[in-house]
């Protein structure tokens, strides 16, 4: 497994609203994937730049809070980011409720990624909402490899030479696959065979809560 992660803000340049979002391969094979960016056009520079799916959060490794991406703008920024390893780990972490706006609800969440070095990749969440909105709350994440559900609780990641077991709670979260083709000539040469989102969608969610993904070798 190797990962890399973000904390930072919404306004670097020729920005995507991503703060929080990782990508993550095995055996240098992509699994968890930054999808990238279109073909310029006079839209990527307007006002209209984050009307494009691949600039918004929904469509990065990150959650959808009370219905609400995160926005654009040096203000909406994560905090208290933290890295840390070992011989037998590594671990990042960051509060990213700073980059939704104030429409989210949320007081804090703190996403985490955890590589227990050869054994698994660990995506964690653990929120603080001001209020639950009633809109719907997901875990997203975007892949290159194709998806299909193993039984309820795990989902099989078939990558270029690889296959993972992804484990979820059946209890805090339910899948829905979803194929998006790539037709954009500038995607087409990273990814000819169209990417998947994954969407967790937190079935009871209450004002304080958690998941967990676990992503490990299929046996």
């Amino acid at each position: 497994f190797f990962f890399g992660a973000k904390g930072g803000f919404n306004a670097e340049s020729h920005n995507h609203n991503d703060v929080g979002s990782c990508v993550m391969y095995y055996d240098g094979k992509p699994c968890l994937i930054d999808v990238g960016r279109e073909e310029y056009t006079a839209k990527t520079f307007s006002s209209r730049r984050y009307e494009i799916w691949t600039m918004q959060s929904g469509y990065h490794n990150l959650p959808v809070i009370n219905g609400v991406d995160q926005k654009e703008g040096g203000k909406f920024k994560a905090k208290n980011t933290t890295f840390s390893k070992n011989d037998k780990s590594a671990t990042f972490s960051t509060d990213i409720a700073g980059a939704y706006p104030e429409n989210a609800k949320v007081k804090s969440w703190v996403r985490s990624y955890t590589l227990n070095r050869g054994k698994s990749f660990v995506i964690s969440d653990k929120y603080d909402l001001a209020e639950n909105t009633g809109a719907s709350t997901t875990s997203n994440l975007i892949t290159y490899c194709k998806v299909s559900e193993t039984k309820p609780g795990m989902l099989k990641l078939a990558g270029d030479g690889f296959n993972l077991d992804l484990v979820y709670n059946t209890k805090v979260v339910k899948p829905k696959i979803e194929f998006i083709p790539v037709n954009d000539r500038s995607l087409k040469r990273y990814w000819p065979n169209g990417v998947t989102r994954i969407i967790f969608e937190f079935l009871k969610p209450g004002v304080k809560g958690g998941q967990t993904l676990t992503i490990t070798p299929a046996k």
